[in-house]
């Protein structure tokens, strides 16, 4: 069926007003184009359903109807029935037909919109339309859930250590590479891989979280992949999407890294080499588009070692290995962090705001927090709900919640403010708090040195620290 670029005006002007004639008494909303796309007509009704406030004669019709029929209907010559388009954030059912002149060319195209108000098609529309929003409310309220809780501000302190990692989270964050966090338990490595994905240019699409040792072995690989319809008995005809459908575009994070199976470490391998998985019970291969940020506080080369971990899965997710200090190396932070908590606990349980006294706060950094930040919280916990009518935590109720878990230096060291170990009346003096604190920092460390003989090493392991935080403690004490 041949076009022809210049219709006679004559043809195409009666071709079009028959049309608008006869549909225009049942359809509200119709369009007329030319062989080149351009709109010849256009009725006031579909004008003012696209908010139009001028005639657009001789301009594009996928200027305003952007994914129109009438193109393809004018360029192939064949019509559509009655199928859906997507116009002005909403689905309508639509018509659209080529034009012809007497000798059979094409000449233009005609189409029009089903509306509610005047066929009964306009109602399926109306119901779809209707369903369409709903889908929409829930999938936007998904992916609220599914983003990133946590910045990087949410990471909290002062000491050089933290300030070097935050620095160094910015530039992971930019690269699209597997990390792996590790650290004591109770270091927030949770918090860091929100902050990762914040980072990243995968902000805007999910964050899914697994913790790996926390679901039965039996049901971690429909858990990570998905389970087809039908996989097995008592499988729903559905089937479910898996954490890395779930993740699909964002960044998944597999906390506990070590706990996971053999036979789903191999699978995870797959992922991470060709970025596609398949779910159980399934043929199909789907593409994971995943970044995955790892985390465990236990040993993965000693796992490797042992053979309970796969190296060649070690070094895959060991693409950018990042390790987290544990509290105890970091007691100039403890002030910050326990005023951050304290914050969101009396937010969470709407009570006024609690303090500690600076009597109670020397006494955290004292402390080597076994349990790290998480050991921290549950402390402030207690704390606030055992304060009684005060909003002030004293050392007495902390020294309570602690218990006698401080390092056997600390324990034997003489107490500032005397044997009494009154700390009150020490903090009534002069003396800056800092310097109180220095002066019992350094008086520790002096005692854990000369109980080893000056062995740096023992020392450190002595006082539960790691041997570069016991080196820059005696730089920055003078020890």
């Amino acid at each position: 069926m041949a076009r022809v670029s210049s219709p006679p005006e004559g043809v195409k002007e009666s071709a079009v007003q028959m049309l608008a004639e006869s549909f225009g008494t049942f359809y509200e909303h119709a369009i007329a184009v030319d062989t080149q796309h351009r709109i010849t007509w256009i009725s006031e009704g579909y004008r003012n359903f696209l908010g139009l406030d001028y005639e657009p004669l001789g301009e594009p019709i996928k200027r305003h109807v952007p994914n129109s029929f009438m193109p393809r209907v004018v360029d192939t010559g064949k019509p559509v029935f009655l199928d859906l388009l997507y116009v002005r954030e909403q689905w309508v059912i639509v018509s659209a037909l080529p034009l012809q002149n007497e000798a059979g060319d094409i000449v233009g195209g005609f189409g029009f919109v089903a509306m509610a108000d005047n066929t009964s098609l306009g109602k399926l529309a109306e119901k779809y339309n209707k369903l369409q929003k709903e889908l929409d409310t829930i999938t936007s309220q998904l992916d609220l859930e599914r983003r990133s809780k946590y910045r990087l501000s949410h990471i909290v302190g002062r000491s050089r250590g933290l300030q070097d990692l935050k620095q160094k989270l910015r530039q992971v964050a930019r690269f699209d590479i597997s990390v792996l966090l590790t650290g004591e338990t109770g270091t927030g490595k949770e918090l860091f891989a929100h902050a990762i994905h914040q980072l990243s240019n995968r902000s805007n699409k999910p964050f899914v979280s697994l913790n790996v040792s926390a679901v039965p072995e039996n049901l971690i690989e429909a858990e990570f992949f998905g389970v087809a319809p039908g996989a097995y008995t008592g499988a729903t005809r559905e089937g479910r999407e898996g954490k890395l459908a779930l993740a699909r575009g964002g960044t998944l994070f597999l906390d506990e890294i070590g706990d996971m199976p053999a036979n789903v470490q191999s699978k995870l391998l797959r992922v991470l080499q060709d970025q596609e998985f398949e779910a159980v019970g399934s043929n199909k291969v789907q593409k994971a588009n995943v970044r995955i940020v790892a985390a465990t506080s236990r040993d993965l080369q000693c796992m490797i070692r042992d053979g309970e971990f796969r190296a060649d899965l070690f070094y895959r997710l060991n693409g950018m290995p990042i390790h987290l200090p544990a509290l105890r190396e970091r007691p100039e932070d403890i002030d910050l962090i326990a005023e951050r908590i304290l914050d969101e606990i009396t937010t969470e349980l709407n009570l006024p705001l609690y303090f500690l006294t600076p009597e109670a706060l020397g006494f955290l950094r004292m402390h080597t927090w076994p349990g790290n930040v998480r050991e921290l919280r549950n402390v402030l916990e207690r704390a606030v709900i055992l304060s009684e009518n005060s909003p002030e935590i004293d050392v007495d109720l902390v020294r309570e919640l602690i218990g006698t878990d401080l390092p056997i230096e600390a324990a034997e060291a003489p107490v500032p403010g005397g044997a009494d170990g009154n700390w009150s009346q020490h903090f009534q003096t002069t003396v800056p708090l800092q310097d109180q604190m220095a002066a019992a920092e350094r008086t520790i460390l002096r005692q854990a040195l000369g109980r080893t003989g000056g062995n740096r090493k023992k020392a450190a392991e002595l006082l539960g620290i790691s041997r570069a935080s016991l080196y820059e403690k005696m730089r920055r004490l003078d020890v």
